[in-house]
């Protein structure tokens, strides 16, 4: 076992403190958003060694089997997962993940058209899903999912959305979000909703009134500001987590979290950003369907989240010593509130993380321990899907 060494990214959304407060180091003057502990190409993680800093992704591709075990097959040879913290002071873009096929066909069809992968009007930087699991360290604000048709018409409605646009809601139910969203995006419906935010709006919508407010000083006359009333507003407490499958409509507001992930770079945006917007391929992507999105809870001392992908599975693990054994895969343990230490018949002495560390923990390492003093977080493969 290894300590892991996260790649830093800088993105206009981050906090300048957050991180850097949680890895007890000093900021560096430049929004902070993101800390990628994986095996990624974009970005991967380091790990020392004699030589000095090795790339996660080398040390794997140099011996598969011992760092992956049975996990290999997930992703031919190559970490299926990937670990980060996330620290927002602003919104990140509304968004959704592509499911595998659109992927692998989108991924192909920009490499066909000979678009450079770190362009910025790329869509699919890889050609993997990106199933997701997003765990509060402080409360943190999302808007994740559809609202019930009967709140969203009564919210969108109270907020100054026309009867016209909530209509096909009204006839059809679930199966017309889809085509609601492409038909918010390509209108022109934010100016009067907003002139109706801004009047005030009685009973219990004011809340969302308000965030159509702070949103639309933020990006302007952006037609994604009509897609927030439809969404479910979540305000997640620490440890509370939710699950988002492909085509799963989100945007994050605020606060600090863990993201795990199938390794995947591939994001489709709607608005409410400066990249690059997709509308068509996320419409395509969008499940009508999918069933409301449930906030996941903790226990007390070991906690397995539900994570219904192959790629990872989550542990939290608060105030408790774990012993580790039957493993399927690699392991990524990050601390949260230290220290954590990590230790097997190989370290005797022990591998201690403080908060916002990271340590690598091959296959080929066996059995191991974790003593968490304070919260850290266990990642290794899931259970396979049939």
């Amino acid at each position: 076992m290894d300590h892991l060494l996260g790649r830093l990214q800088h993105y206009d959304w981050g906090s300048h403190t957050a991180l850097a407060g949680l890895r007890g180091c000093e900021p560096t003057g430049r929004p902070e958003a993101e800390v990628w502990f994986g095996a990624h190409p974009s970005s991967p993680a380091t790990v020392d060694r004699d030589g000095g800093p090795e790339t996660l992704a080398a040390l794997v591709a140099a011996d598969p089997p011992a760092h992956l075990g049975p996990a290999a097959r997930l992703r031919t040879g190559t970490l299926p997962y990937l670990v980060k913290l996330l620290a927002a002071d602003a919104p990140l873009s509304i968004q959704a993940h592509p499911d595998r096929a659109t992927a692998e066909a989108g991924f192909a069809a920009e490499n066909d058209a000979g678009v450079p992968l770190d362009a910025p009007q790329r869509t699919f930087r890889d050609p993997h899903h990106k199933p997701e699991l997003l765990i509060a360290v402080t409360p943190f604000r999302a808007l994740c999912g559809f609202r019930p048709v009967d709140e969203a018409i009564e919210v969108g409605s109270a907020v100054g959305l026309p009867d016209d646009l909530l209509a096909p809601l009204r006839r059809q139910g679930p199966a017309a979000r889809a085509e609601l969203v492409g038909r918010i995006l390509a209108g022109d419906t934010v100016g009067d909703m907003v002139a109706q935010c801004s009047r005030g709006v009685a009973g219990p919508w004011q809340v969302t009134a308000d965030l159509v407010l702070e949103l639309s000083e933020r990006f302007p006359g952006d037609p994604a500001l009509a897609l927030v009333p439809l969404l479910t507003d979540h305000h997640l407490q620490p440890g509370e987590a939710l699950f988002l499958g492909p085509g799963v409509l989100h945007a994050y507001l605020g606060g600090v979290a863990v993201e795990v992930m199938a390794a995947s770079d591939n994001v489709l945006r709607g608005g409410l950003t400066g990249k690059h917007v997709d509308v068509d391929r996320l419409v395509e992507v969008l499940d009508s369907g999918a069933p409301a999105t449930t906030v996941q809870s903790p226990g007390r001392g070991v906690h397995r989240y539900d994570t219904p992908a192959e790629e990872f599975s989550v542990w939290r693990i608060e105030h408790t010593a774990v012993d580790v054994d039957q493993r399927t895969g690699p392991d990524i343990v990050v601390c949260i509130a230290g220290p954590a230490v990590l230790s097997s018949g190989a370290t005797a002495a022990g591998l201690e993380l403080a908060p916002g560390n990271a340590a690598w923990i091959p296959h080929g390492d066996g059995d191991y321990r974790i003593d968490a003093v304070g919260l850290a977080y266990r990642i290794t493969t899931g259970e396979p899907v049939a």
